[in-house]
């Protein structure tokens, strides 16, 4: 399972008043369902990402057995597709406001 975001901020372990115990570079970032999180990039990208791209993150399980995720920012998508995907999944989250504003009058019905 992979989730779209968007990068907020990107924290480079050789950017100017970092100081690092490692190499990683990791990003801030907006998923399509608002959240916020600090994600890994894989080393494979960490040079390329920057502030605004739309990126694919990896939400697989590490393991079959495993309940923890992976949780690393894997893909860059072209600006055109991050665009796309992302307008795909903000209609889905307007969508789901809408259901719950019309549920809201039936609340007190619902157990």
């Amino acid at each position: 399972m992979f989730h779209v975001g968007t990068i907020v901020e990107v924290i480079n372990p050789k950017s100017k008043g970092i100081v690092s115990a490692d190499d990683s570079i990791q990003a801030v970032v907006r998923m399509w369902d608002n959240n916020l999180l600090i994600l890994e990039v894989d080393k494979k990208i960490g040079r390329k990402i920057k502030k605004k791209d739309y990126v694919l993150c990896d939400y697989m399980p590490m393991s079959p057995e495993s309940r923890h995720r992976n949780l690393r920012i894997t893909k860059v998508l072209s600006n055109e597709q991050g665009k796309k995907i992302w307008g795909e999944f903000q209609g889905e989250v307007e969508r789901r406001k809408n259901i719950m504003k019309q549920m809201k009058p039936y609340a007190p019905y619902i157990r």
